[in-house]
């Protein structure tokens, strides 16, 4: 844990289980919430969540990104955790954060997370890429063609069904965006390459950097912040 703007790790509790965050920027500054994609797609993207976290912290925001229970450095089972712990988890953590800075964040989806996001108490809604849950389950099961199911990963039984039935929720102050090879619908494209399609994890500095500021415009609209 660090009292500075920079890099910081706190922890914020879901069921009496201490979880960890991820911390870039002063806590009481103006939050956004991360809610993260799942799965391989979290490891293929950390980096450049990490470098878009970084640039919003440069321009004035504290942005936090959750370990969901069972994924990255939480002590739990992923085939001990349900659907409903973690949308537990993106309600607490978006309060941690409210906490810490005095107001509600803006909550920010990626890929996965727009499935979940609408747990959180927020000013508004930002979403990158969002997917249908069977459009996941899809991805997760053709990885065990190449003889590993599900990459490794072991979600519960009923974590996997919720998943697979799980659409974004509808939001009243919603944004959403998409890379511009993407055909889905959104309010604003931008260049850069699917890094969650990659069989390695990446970054690209000016995605990260054009996600930044779509985000902090974004922010500016809906928090006054």
């Amino acid at each position: 844990m660090s009292a500075s703007g920079g890099l910081a790790y706190d922890r914020y509790t879901v069921d009496g289980c201490s979880e960890w965050m991820m911390r870039i920027g002063a806590a009481e500054a103006p939050p956004l919430l991360i809610v993260p994609p799942f799965f391989e797609e979290m490891n293929r993207t950390r980096a450049l969540l990490a470098a878009m976290m970084r640039a919003l912290a440069g321009r004035g925001y504290c942005c936090w990104l959750p370990d969901l229970p069972g994924t990255g450095e939480s002590e739990r089972a992923l085939d001990e955790v349900s659907w409903d712990d973690w949308r537990a988890a993106v309600s607490e953590a978006a309060d941690h954060a409210a906490a810490a800075s005095g107001r509600a964040p803006v909550v920010a989806g990626v890929r996965g997370g727009c499935l979940i996001d609408d747990a959180a108490e927020g000013a508004g809604r930002w979403r990158l890429a969002p997917v249908v849950g069977a459009s996941l389950t899809r991805d997760m099961e053709r990885s065990g063609m190449a003889g590993v199911a599900w990459a490794g990963y072991a979600p519960s039984p009923s974590l996997r069904a919720e998943l697979e039935a799980a659409l974004p929720e509808p939001e009243a102050r919603l944004r959403t965006v998409r890379l511009a090879s993407d055909r889905g619908e959104s309010d604003a494209k931008v260049a850069g390459p699917a890094l969650w399609r990659r069989s390695e994890p990446g970054t690209s500095p000016a995605l990260a950097e054009a996600l930044a500021a779509d985000l902090a415009g974004w922010a500016k609209t809906c928090a006054g912040c």
